[in-house]
């Protein structure tokens, strides 16, 4: 039996389904620096309507701050007067990254195997999207319109 060097991991008429994750990220980025405190994190996300915020050093992506964890945190905490407040790098949580040739399947079995909603689509250091659990929802419901099944 000869040995196959190369495999699709899907037939080729299936690849055409699974398109590249630059395809169906969000190229409009919306993001915070490490030292921005808590409050200000929590009202930049109810304003740009966004439940994720990558975290930038310079132009290197440190990783995000969830609206959940922002929320949870300050409903928790009383402010102390000399306290100083909590800042995003503290919060702050790695994500998985991807290359902008990833494919919207491999976005799913990161966010599936590593349990976040979310994926960094990366190139080298340079941060060029953001891929969600919603952003993958919405593209996968726009290729069933385009097919006629709902």
């Amino acid at each position: 039996m000869p040995s196959q060097p190369y495999r699709l991991a899907a037939p080729p008429e299936a690849v055409d389904d699974d398109p590249p994750l630059t395809a169906v990220m969000t190229r409009r980025i919306v993001a915070i620096v490490p030292d921005a405190e808590l409050a200000v994190a929590l009202r930049l996300m109810a304003a740009r309507r966004v439940r994720q915020l990558p975290v930038l050093d310079g132009t290197r992506c440190l990783g995000v701050v969830l609206e959940t964890d922002v929320a949870r945190l300050l409903a928790a905490r009383r402010p102390e007067p000399g306290v100083p407040a909590q800042r995003v790098g503290e919060l702050c949580r790695p994500v998985p990254a991807l290359g902008p040739t990833a494919r919207r399947s491999d976005a799913a079995r990161r966010m599936h195997t590593e349990g976040t909603d979310v994926v960094l689509v990366t190139d080298g250091e340079r941060l060029l999207g953001i891929l969600t659990a919603t952003d993958l929802i919405r593209s996968l419901a726009a290729d069933a319109t385009r097919r006629g099944t709902r």
